[in-house]
């Protein structure tokens, strides 16, 4: 899904670690009506959480133990139109016992400041083998604290 020229880093902006990878759009994401059809934010969303996931640390291959999608959801706040390059913003919202709680938030390169749109999701981590939630990592609760405001830290 990313086209050329697309790339993904972490950076610091104010007192928030944040993950942003640039998209290009394609034709066949448009809908009927000439704007990126609803379904493609939730793709976009999973193509920069999996990013953020793979700069983060977190194995995304094991069988053992790992991270489940378990609720998503997005504000469509304005349309986008082909063509047009999107970056997706991803930070850290909460850190639970077994869940990370993920903001994405989606703007037009070269359009507006203001997002198009907001996605929020929880991630668990989960023993593949019984199929319950476990706790996160030590190591992994260590490195996601970094990634929190410096106000929830």
């Amino acid at each position: 899904m990313l086209g050329s020229g697309a790339y993904s880093e972490l950076f610091t902006r104010g007192r928030h670690v944040l993950h942003q990878t640039e998209i290009a759009l394609r034709w066949g994401e448009m809908d009927a009506l000439g704007h990126l059809n609803n379904v493609t934010f939730f793709r976009l969303m999973e193509e920069a959480r999996v990013q953020w996931c793979q700069a983060v640390g977190i194995e995304l291959s094991s069988h053992d133990q790992g991270v489940v999608v378990v609720r998503v959801g997005c504000d469509f706040l304005r349309q986008v139109h082909y063509p047009a390059t999107l970056r997706l913003e991803s930070s850290v919202e909460k850190i639970g016992r077994s869940s990370i709680d993920l903001r994405q938030q989606m703007f037009v390169v070269g359009g507006p400041p203001e997002p198009c749109a907001e996605g929020h999701s929880r991630i668990v981590w989960i023993d593949f083998g019984s199929a319950k939630s476990a706790p996160l990592p030590d190591p992994l609760r260590a490195r996601l604290q970094q990634y929190l405001p410096t106000s929830h830290a």
